[in-house]
């Protein structure tokens, strides 16, 4: 220890003794040292309560309001100025857009973008390899189990099997959110509006 701090310290205690010794019979002293040790304790409990209520705040849940750049109930020519044309379309209409590894040109997954009314119904990942934009809702992607979604999202209230029973459509319309299992792992996943309704399997098993 640093002379210069000794004898700060050393001062300090002196003073201290003196001022009991002075005062003992005026002043209640183990008032004031139950206050010295509560106060202090007091405060730290309430600023780590606060630190805490914080981040459990920030780190909360919170609806989707965008998927791989699409703004929920985006209209189709939005989509088409953000994201260019799409990659193909299916009978049904969806537009579905590849996801390339520039390196070799591989596709590493693709989103499917459904419109109704001419806004967007939903997006939809199906994965194919890993890529740099890859988004991962609330911090799930494909190979995330149930468990871990229900844990943090709790029960979903729409649940849609497919007809062969081998998997489900999972949504979450407080979170506009939706994820497709099977083997009890997610498969696919995305953002979908819930003014809509929730998705479902049709009986040719599309959505």
């Amino acid at each position: 220890m640093p002379l210069g701090t000794g004898l700060f310290l050393s001062a300090l205690v002196l003073s201290l003794v003196i001022l009991y010794a002075v005062t003992k019979d005026r002043w209640n002293w183990r008032r004031i040292a139950l206050w010295s040790t509560i106060g202090p304790l007091t405060a730290v409990l309430v600023i780590s309560a606060v630190v805490y209520l914080v981040g459990w705040w920030e780190d909360r849940p919170k609806p989707l309001e965008s998927f791989y750049g699409i703004a929920l109930r985006a209209s189709e020519r939005d989509v088409r100025f953000l994201k260019g044309e799409p990659t193909s379309k299916s009978l049904d209409g969806v537009w579905i857009y590849d996801v390339k590894d520039s390196s070799n040109n591989q596709t590493l997954g693709t989103y499917h973008v459904r419109f109704r009314d001419g806004k967007v119904r939903y997006v939809l990942y199906v994965p194919g390899g890993y890529h740099s934009d890859k988004e991962y809702p609330f911090g799930f992607s494909d190979g995330t189990k149930l468990a871990l979604i229900e844990g943090r999202l709790g029960k979903s209230p729409n649940i849609s099997e497919k007809p062969d029973g081998n998997a489900r459509l999972y949504s979450y319309p407080e979170y506009n959110a939706f994820f497709g299992l099977g083997k009890g792992m997610v498969e696919i996943y995305g953002m979908y509006d819930p003014a809509t309704g929730p998705l479902k399997f049709a009986t040719n098993s599309s959505l």
